[in-house]
């Protein structure tokens, strides 16, 4: 179960990173509605996991989601910065 949830966390933390910074927006109006739902998704999806894994007894599943959904973005955002510089 806990591979699951981390596989599905990475695929959804790309998603809302790709959201966030802009997917295709053409006008600043588009971009910010596309940083709004990222938001709105990564932290449903982060609520909803913390209360789904505490309420059904799953510590370790409950710890990875956290620690995915908390570091991949960091991650994700720092290999995109270093990629920006090369």
């Amino acid at each position: 179960m806990s591979v699951a949830v981390v596989v599905g966390n990475l695929l959804l933390c790309c998603v809302v990173l790709w959201l966030v910074a802009g997917a295709g927006a053409t006008t600043r109006e588009e971009e910010t509605a596309s940083w709004v739902l990222g938001a709105k998704i990564y932290g449903i999806w982060l609520a909803a996991g913390l209360v789904l894994f505490a309420v059904a007894g799953l510590p370790r599943t409950l710890l990875r989601h956290l620690a995915t959904m908390l570091l991949t973005p960091s991650a994700l955002f720092l290999l995109m910065v270093l990629l920006s510089l090369m």
